[in-house]
């Protein structure tokens, strides 16, 4: 991903944000409101996070620093502020798919349903 035009990172969000919406269409409406705003940042967050990542990929974690005399490899700006971001990132989301209605998983069968049945 090639440094982007704000329009183009606004279509992305956009897209990102449809994405997520269409995820969490079917809970109340006191979670949507909450849910609405985290889904903005979330999909800004992502698309934000995937712009660093190409950075870091082109321009690798650390660069050559040099200033007159003084000479030293420095942690990339872009590695730093994706560093940051994932965190906050990965807690947003955790925070997003908690607002999910819990699923009813279906264990495996252990019998005791048909036991109970047959008496």
């Amino acid at each position: 991903m090639a440094k982007l035009s704000a329009k183009k990172q606004d279509e992305l969000i956009e897209q990102e944000k449809e994405k997520l919406a269409a995820i969490f269409s079917e809970v109340s409406e006191e979670k949507r409101k909450v849910a609405d705003r985290l889904i903005e940042r979330v999909a800004f967050m992502k698309i934000t996070l995937q712009i660093l990542e190409d950075d870091i990929k082109r321009k690798g974690p650390t660069y050559k620093f040099e200033q007159g005399t003084q000479k030293m490899f420095i942690e990339n700006p872009a590695q730093k502020s994706y560093n940051a971001m994932i965190n906050r990132y990965t807690t947003a989301c955790a925070k997003l798919f908690d607002l999910l209605p819990k699923g009813n998983d279906v264990g495996e069968d252990d019998g005791f349903d048909s036991f109970v049945n047959r008496r």
